[in-house]
């Protein structure tokens, strides 16, 4: 019982301070290639056929934020949003931000 006691509370305890980690940004989808020089549209939003096409050649979806770009994992969920405007809500580790969530921004 003690042990079982224990357990729970290291997993209770491992949970909250995962959880206070998390962050969310506001940006753009574009890609680590370009990042902030990518081609841009007349709204100023990154081309959505050059962030595609850097990808394609090997480079990473990345959320542009601020004066950085910043590496996307899962890959899969950040392709949904090529060149969109974003919120992602996730953890950073090593300037790379893990997607726990990503919608459209405003």
């Amino acid at each position: 019982m003690k042990r079982s006691c224990v357990a729970a509370l290291i997993f209770l305890s491992a949970s909250l301070c995962f959880g206070q980690n998390q962050k969310t940004w506001d940006g753009f989808v574009t890609d680590t290639h370009c990042g902030t020089n990518c081609q841009r549209t007349s709204d100023m939003k990154p081309d959505k056929a050059c962030v595609r096409l850097c990808v394609r050649k090997g480079s990473k979806y990345g959320l542009w934020y601020g004066n950085h770009v910043y590496e996307l994992e899962p890959q899969a969920k950040a392709a949904k949003f090529a060149a969109e405007s974003v919120r992602v809500t996730g953890t950073m580790t090593n300037d790379i931000i893990r997607i726990d969530s990503i919608t459209l921004g405003r």
